[in-house]
């Protein structure tokens, strides 16, 4: 476990240099929440599969963030990850850089996920937005690892909605590596509330596709 937590903490900045990206820390006293619902498919024997997950934030501190991320299919919960987050270096750089530790249970077993993110502020056409870098690492008993990463622009288009385009990428610890496109459009129905609409296309490791809708929170 020690030779394979060393190597995480090689691997991690590797995975993450790839963009300017990074994480903001949540404000204090802030939470926010993501829900969502996806079907995807068809697998290998023709069949679609629902998944559905929760992604929460909290701000404990100026500078430290808890959250959950748990997700299933439905009938059984499949993920369930508490974690912490600190930004790393000073907070005035346009350049965000933030640390994560994770645990908890992935697949029935049970798993230490740290992880690394990277994100920085753009303009473009007199727009707001962002590049984010997300990366991660499972861990499980005798050495199995996992390693995960998404790759974010984002874009306010107008004052209510928002563009997101994703490459999410992965190597499981069984099984072949993956990557899939997932863009997204977000709406502000009401201040802190938005409803997300998405879609997602494997072009690596696969030829699932899938439809996304999800709902934002944050108070």
């Amino acid at each position: 476990m020690l030779r394979r937590l060393i190597l995480t903490l090689i691997l991690l900045p590797c995975l993450a240099i790839m963009a300017q990206a990074g994480a903001w820390p949540r404000e204090k006293g802030k939470t926010f929440l993501a829900n969502s619902g996806q079907i995807e498919g068809p697998d290998a024997f023709g069949f679609y599969h629902p998944f559905v997950t929760l992604y929460a934030e909290h701000g404990l501190t100026d500078r430290v963030t808890a959250g959950a991320d748990l997700g299933g299919d439905g009938v059984r919960m499949s993920k369930a990850i508490g974690f912490l987050r600190w930004p790393l270096g000073q907070a005035e750089r346009p350049l965000k850089l933030a640390f994560e530790l994770g645990a908890g249970q992935i697949a029935g077993k049970n798993a230490l996920r740290p992880g690394l993110s990277l994100g920085r502020g753009i303009s473009l056409w007199d727009r707001n937005g962002w590049l984010a870098v997300d990366s991660r690492a499972i861990l499980f008993k005798h050495g199995d690892m996992a390693l995960e990463g998404d790759f974010t622009f984002g874009l306010s288009t107008t004052r209510k909605t928002k563009l997101i385009l994703q490459v999410q990428t992965g190597q499981p610890d069984t099984g072949s590596s993956y990557a899939r496109f997932a863009p997204s459009f977000v709406y502000e129905t009401k201040p802190g509330k938005h409803i997300e609409f998405g879609i997602s296309q494997m072009f690596h490791g696969g030829r699932a596709h899938g439809v996304k809708l999800g709902l934002w929170q944050s108070f």
